[in-house]
């Protein structure tokens, strides 16, 4: 027989924590279905196993377009058709995230027009009562383990294939690098990555991003320096 007592302390066992993932964001000024069957189609072909089965966001904050509701549906649809698993929306009308939410999907804030409506005073405060740390870590990121760092990231061992590592920040790698890494991930475009031997499965600054299949083979194995320009990522060997 169970007691009341050990009731409680297995359920005392599950916790409710706060994460940080980084999510594949589709931007889009409207909702086409063949727009969207064709980018997937050129992408996955690039690289397969790094978008099976991948969380992604349908964001419409770029959007000025009048769209129906029932245009989600399809959009959803075509999305899921490639694999990818769609999870939730950002921006459009109100009737718009209504149906999403019918539809079992999250509706995520614009949080750059949340941004515009602080006050310049009150933005500064915030800051200035948030002092940033540089995270460093010393031993291997293994293949499935995942680093997250709020402000700069320093990485003094290897990050192997299959393995993450994220920042608010820039990244500086004094190693090799087979896994994720991304960079500004909190939409900051002036931050950068450095890398001694960049092999990256993906390199992303402030949501832009590029798989390996899609990085010059000049810039592979060399030691790198990666920056954002416009819409665009540079790579610059040192």
């Amino acid at each position: 027989m169970t007691t009341t007592k050990e009731f409680v302390a297995e359920s005392s066992k599950v916790e409710l924590k706060a994460g940080a993932f980084t999510l594949l964001k589709l931007c889009m000024p409207e909702l086409d279905a063949d727009a969207i069957d064709s980018l997937l189609c050129e992408r996955i072909a690039k690289a397969p196993e790094f978008f099976r089965n991948t969380p992604i966001v349908i964001d419409l904050t770029q959007s000025d377009v009048k769209m129906e509701e029932s245009d989600l549906a399809v959009a959803v649809g075509a999305i899921r058709g490639y694999g990818l698993i769609p999870v939730g929306v950002r921006g459009g009308s109100k009737a718009f995230q209504e149906q999403a939410k019918l539809l079992e999907l999250a509706v995520f804030s614009d949080t750059r027009r949340a941004a515009k409506k602080e006050s310049p005073k009150k933005t500064r405060a915030t800051a200035s009562s948030m002092p940033v740390t540089t995270k460093v870590v010393d031993s291997p990121v293994r293949s499935g383990q995942r680093i997250y760092a709020q402000g700069d990231l320093v990485l003094l061992a290897p990050v192997s294939s299959g393995a993450e590592v994220v920042a608010n920040g820039s990244i500086h790698a004094y190693t090799s690098i087979r896994g994720r890494v991304l960079a500004g991930v909190r939409g900051d475009e002036q931050a950068a990555i450095f890398c001694k031997d960049l092999r990256a499965e993906l390199v992303s600054i402030a949501g832009r991003y590029k798989v390996s299949e899609d990085l010059e083979a000049r810039f592979m194995g060399r030691l790198v320096r990666v920056t954002l320009l416009g819409d665009a990522l540079v790579f610059d060997k040192l």
